[in-house]
């Protein structure tokens, strides 16, 4: 049996951190259209093109992504998911702790994702006093 690093990091996606996750965003962009439904499909959709990340860090740190790109191109969502990991950096988050934008935008590693999201969250709560998303039980994990 080979090992697969891609399974391994796939299985440790948990579908209630995703929902509390998509939660958090929803109230801090101020959209009830963003669909909070924890599944890996549904967290991949809402924020594969970069749109909701660009505007969750202008929401918390207005001006922080200058032009949010219309998703039309690859190319344009890359763009977005890339100054979204800038933008996070910007406001404290550690290199090992954010995603390649490509594990995003081909949804092959969204755990690393929402690890990068926790992280902002700490960092907002720390310099903005912004509450973090709920943590999910550690009998849910």
């Amino acid at each position: 049996m080979t090992f697969n690093p891609r399974v391994t990091q796939q299985s440790k996606y948990n579908e209630l951190e995703g929902n509390n996750l998509l939660e958090w965003i929803k109230e801090l962009v101020k959209d009830d259209a963003v669909n909070t439904e924890g599944s890996r499909q549904n967290f991949h959709t809402q924020l594969k093109d970069g749109q909701l990340l660009c505007r969750l860090l202008n929401a918390v740190e207005p001006a922080t992504v200058k032009k949010v790109m219309k998703p039309i191109s690859n190319f344009n969502c890359m763009e977005n998911i890339n100054q979204f990991v800038t933008g996070a950096r910007k406001l404290g988050v550690i290199d090992e702790e954010t995603f390649q934008s490509v594990d995003l935008l081909e949804g092959r590693d969204l755990f690393s994702v929402c690890v990068t999201l926790q992280a902002l969250a700490r960092k907002l709560e720390k310099s903005h006093g912004i509450a973090p998303p709920k943590q999910v039980p550690k009998n849910k994990i």
